[in-house]
């Protein structure tokens, strides 16, 4: 339901003759906290008491922190200074609920919050997404930036423009959860006598 970003950049000054290369490395971890409804009105009450996910003041059942990593070299070629050796990590660690008593629970308060949980986790990956998309415009930046006659001022344009892809990024990621209400209209919500 909500995510929180940190972002590094490291710059390696080398001088070498390798050509400029780019991958982005992706890596998931997920982290389960312990519910135990007996019931579907339960649910709700065991999201809301046992949920170790909050932001700015506001509880949420569900949530991902994304770190995303830039790394590139600047060298001398010639009499210009370029960019090489880039790559990009994206890390996300999913904090998800996980009911512990399925052998208690009755078959509706489990399918319910399967179905929950399935559409919590998709509201997570569309997170997820738009975090890639950024990974990929920062390594097609950096991979295509200009030359310049010093290496200083490059790395720091360079990062300036890193920069600027994850603040695009961390708005694109508030609105996805506005438009979404926090993954409701995905259906991460519970359902109980017909209200959410």
């Amino acid at each position: 339901m909500k995510y929180r970003l940190s972002f590094v950049i490291t710059i390696a000054s080398l001088f070498a003759s390798t050509l400029c290369s780019a991958e982005i490395i992706l890596r998931e971890i997920y982290t389960h906290y312990s519910i135990e409804p007996l019931s579907v009105l339960q649910i709700k009450q065991e999201l809301r008491n046992k949920s170790p996910v909050s932001r700015e003041h506001k509880l949420f059942h569900g949530g991902t922190e994304w770190k995303l990593t830039p790394k590139f070299g600047v060298r001398v070629m010639g009499n210009m200074c370029q960019i090489f050796d880039v790559s990009v990590k994206l890390e996300g660690t999913y904090t998800l609920p996980k009911m512990t008593n399925r052998v208690s629970a009755s078959d509706i308060t489990q399918t319910t919050f399967d179905q929950y949980y399935e559409s919590l986790l998709l509201h997570e990956k569309g997170h997820q997404a738009l975090w890639l998309e950024a990974g990929e415009k920062i390594e097609k930046l950096l991979t295509t930036f200009p030359e310049e006659y010093h290496c200083n001022p490059l790395a720091r344009k360079a990062k300036q423009a890193v920069a600027n892809v994850v603040l695009e990024y961390q708005k694109k990621n508030r609105t996805y959860d506005k438009t979404t209400g926090h993954g409701k209209t995905q259906g991460a919500y519970i359902e109980v006598n017909g209200t959410q």
